[in-house]
């Protein structure tokens, strides 16, 4: 891409798959937002290019994109990675970059496009978290990489934490200390960022999780009924960050159906996350709940098994009567459409989040299951009134990000002077 005069470069350097559709919120409005608040000329480089070709300018395969696989597998790639980044380091350091290993073509192009790059943006949501190693660790190889090559870095909004290890205290504090800013989405996040890198130069800053400005015109549901829909996404949760073993889906599918009404709702499954070829875990899920639901009497159908991207998504959920979740994102997205929300906290960032909208009664402990059916009372009961709490609490979060991201703007031009 061609740069614009006296207009930064800015690269998204690590963005997931839009099969997710939380990632492609984060994907669509960190894009959004970078245009708006930092410049016109952005690239981006993902894990599933071709998902998002067509949606953007620049999309390159990033150097994850085949990060998988077997614990070999896994452990070439990170071997790889490791060896790219001493080399880089090494050759940035010693020789000003002018060394040209012949590099694979995604390491290549890692390396032309964070050349081009002014500025690069961390998107990924929840990258630094103890949970994720070794992933994270060889994330922020590459993150200090363009760092050390003197490219602003900025981690746009996401959850900190938890970080448990010494190991990964000293690897953030030393890979993430001369960053210009990373923003934490909510308060927990804000305190523990704020207390890892004290003494560093990095600015914390908290800011609202981009998904909450997320825009889209309603879509029609896929079934046509006179009765009211009740939105539905469960997943296959992370049990062993929450500390769970046993299947939530039977507790929380019988709250619902003591709760609801037969023959006044109707309940539309909206998986969350696809694949590629087959079926995603997700989706199966969803339909596992389909049909313990028709088994008990409930008109139940499900969104086809294709990418659905998070406008479209929002644009659905605009038609429901209500919505539940044990996936943040696509609680966002409700949310931010004024949709009364159930969240099941199957991470706990979605708390945090919940807490942040003012929804916090409306969030469920996995161990807390018994109590869906009197909080789904309350959403259908008071659905009116929550429509418009939402309305004012997303336009707060609104206000906060836009505020975030003038701050973010006039620091950047005020060191370009």
């Amino acid at each position: 891409m061609k740069k614009t005069q006296n207009q930064p470069t800015i690269l998204m350097i690590d963005a997931f798959s839009t099969l997710h559709v939380g990632n492609g919120a984060l994907i669509d409005n960190t894009y959004k937002l970078c245009k708006q608040y930092l410049g016109e000329d952005v690239e981006i480089l993902s894990i599933d290019a071709p998902t998002n070709e067509g949606r953007f300018p620049v999309v390159r395969a990033d150097i994850f994109t085949d990060y998988g696989g077997t614990f070999i597998q896994k452990l070439k790639k990170a071997l790889s990675i490791i060896s790219f980044f001493i080399i880089e380091y090494l050759n940035t350091i010693l020789f000003r970059s002018k060394l040209r290993p012949p590099w694979p073509k995604r390491f290549a192009d890692f390396l032309s496009a964070v050349d081009r790059a002014d500025i690069c943006v961390s998107l990924s949501g929840e990258t630094i978290n103890d949970h994720y190693r070794p992933h994270m660790y060889l994330r922020l190889l590459t993150y200090y990489l363009t760092i050390v090559k003197g490219k602003k870095f900025i981690v746009f909004p996401q959850s900190i934490g938890p970080v448990f290890r010494p190991t990964s205290k000293w690897l953030l504090r030393k890979t993430l200390g001369d960053a210009h800013t990373i923003f934490a989405r909510d308060i927990p996040s804000f305190e523990l960022a704020r207390a890892l890198w004290s003494d560093k130069t990095v600015s914390i800053v908290f800011c609202p999780d981009v998904a909450t400005t997320q825009e889209s015109t309603p879509q029609p549901l896929p079934t046509s009924t006179r009765e009211k829909t009740i939105g539905l996404t469960v997943s296959d949760i992370p049990k062993a960050e929450m500390g769970v073993k046993n299947d939530y889906l039977p507790a929380l599918l019988g709250g619902i159906a003591n709760a609801l009404d037969k023959e006044r709702f109707n309940i539309l499954l909206m998986p969350s996350n696809y694949r590629h070829g087959s079926r995603s875990a997700d989706y199966a899920t969803c339909l596992e709940a389909k049909k313990f639901l028709e088994e008990r009497g409930f008109s139940a159908s499900i969104l086809p098994d294709q990418i659905v991207h998070p406008d479209a998504y929002q644009g659905l959920q605009k038609n429901l009567y209500a919505f539940l979740s044990t996936r943040m994102h696509v609680g966002i997205l409700a949310t931010s459409a004024g949709i009364p929300t159930l969240m099941i906290n199957t991470q706990h960032k979605i708390r945090s989040y919940m807490s942040l909208i003012g929804m916090d009664d409306f969030t469920v402990e996995l161990d807390q299951l018994h109590t869906v059916p009197e909080k789904l009372n309350r959403l259908i009961n008071e659905n009116e009134e929550l429509r418009f709490q939402l309305k004012n609490g997303n336009d707060h979060l609104r206000q906060q990000v836009t505020d975030a991201m003038i701050t973010l703007s006039e620091s950047l031009l005020e060191q370009q002077r």
